[in-house]
């Protein structure tokens, strides 16, 4: 593998474009950036344990009670301390999906089914998922899935919430890109949330605040809210992280923009990538999964160009690259470079 087992820019390698983190092409809004900085001066203290004026603007922002929303050092975190606190015994995940789901279940001892996507209809969710949810206690989903980009239908999402509180089965849904498409509000799972539902939200990729770490778990129930927020470290978010957080609660100009761009520069990059040959999935977040040579990174990387290899996602071998969305001037750099490596 290239670049470890995550996106992101690794220090060693000689790279001017990294397209294997995706994150938002407009970088950090400059006033999240500044709030940030402004909260180091209480880097002196405790931050709050409990995020509380974060976890406010969140229950104004969804109309939900603080009480179902707890804060984290990032989606990981939030991942890890969910399985952690509730300990389901087996659980349903789809692949390929993001592989710290797999990794955390296994940690806490829990049983892994996997319910492969199919390629041919392009990874898409369907529902005949829905069959085979009895029997866990829970199942994870994203919407958009990492690494395919594909939401899954609000009907069909409804539909898995449904039989999951049917079948006595939590629902964990990943939500960490939808802030990246036209509609999240359609698309999410509050649309049918109920005691059963778990969504994962994340400040992460939609606002470019990586290396601050900040996430949010929304419950259908306060009291699996209480057993999470009891699970796991106690000081979780920094000062600094929160600060960032509240800010940017309130750029939503800054979300319809970025989302405008990734949707622009996403349809140019599936044009470019079909113009070129290569075989692409339908994406409707800030990356896209491809499909090439096997030695297609290594070429790239003499390009100084960094892609994510997607060879440690359960059914997905070393020719499939996921690639971000990245700002145009960026984007035909890559579709150039990846031009000269394929006729090379």
């Amino acid at each position: 593998m290239l670049n470890g087992k995550h996106g992101g820019n690794d220090l060693s390698l000689d790279i001017q474009h990294d397209f294997s983190a995706n994150l938002s092409p407009l970088g950090m809004p400059e006033r999240v950036r500044q709030a940030a900085v402004d909260s180091v001066v209480y880097s002196d203290r405790y931050p709050d344990p409990m995020c509380g004026e974060l976890r406010e603007k969140l229950s104004e922002k969804y109309g939900i009670s603080a009480d179902n929303i707890v804060c984290g050092n990032g989606a990981d975190d939030l991942i890890y301390r969910t399985v952690s606190a509730l300990k389901p015994n087996t659980t349903l995940i789809v692949s390929p999906a993001f592989s710290e789901y797999k990794k955390a279940l296994a940690e806490n001892g829990c049983k892994v089914h996997e319910y492969t996507l199919s390629e041919e209809n392009g990874f898409e969710v369907t529902e005949d998922i829905i069959s085979h949810i009895s029997g866990n206690d829970m199942v994870f989903l994203c919407t958009p899935n990492n690494p395919t980009g594909r939401v899954i239908a609000s009907d069909v999402l409804g539909k898995i919430s449904c039989e999951c509180q049917n079948a006595g089965a939590l629902l964990f849904c990943d939500e960490s890109f939808i802030g990246f498409t036209d509609s999240a509000e359609k698309l999410s799972a509050m649309n049918c949330m109920n005691d059963k539902t778990i969504i994962l939200r994340s400040f992460t990729k939609l606002y470019a605040m990586a290396g601050l770490r900040l996430g949010y778990v929304i419950c259908g129930d306060k009291y699996i809210a209480e057993k999470i927020a009891c699970t796991g470290q106690y000081w979780s978010v920094s000062a600094p992280a929160q600060g960032a957080g509240i800010a940017a609660l309130d750029e939503e100009g800054y979300v319809r923009k970025a989302a405008e761009l990734v949707k622009n520069e996403r349809e140019y990059l599936q044009k470019e990538l079909h113009d070129l040959g290569i075989k692409y999935y339908n994406s409707d977040a800030n990356f896209i999964l491809f499909k090439s040579d096997e030695k297609l990174g290594e070429s790239m990387l003499k390009e100084k160009i960094l892609l994510r290899c997607c060879d440690d996602y359960s059914g997905l071998d070393g020719s499939f690259y996921r690639i971000a969305v990245k700002t145009h001037e960026e984007n035909e750099v890559f579709i150039s470079a990846l031009g000269r490596c394929l006729n090379g």
